[in-house]
């Protein structure tokens, strides 16, 4: 599971690829991209609450 603290969710794809080569490449060495869909985004949104929800 990955810690919820280090997650960084880009909803603008055009306004990342917008940005300066090199700090797309340091966003992408820093960050596992993956890309997916809104149901999936939300799918994984509601596992990580579950997960902090039992950890309390």
């Amino acid at each position: 599971m990955p810690d919820p603290g280090c997650r960084l969710v880009i909803l603008n794809s055009e306004k990342f690829e917008s940005l300066s080569e090199s700090i797309q490449t340091i966003v992408q060495q820093a960050f596992d991209i993956r890309e997916s869909s809104g149901t999936e985004a939300q799918r994984i949104n509601d596992a990580l609450l579950q997960e902090l929800m039992f950890q309390e």
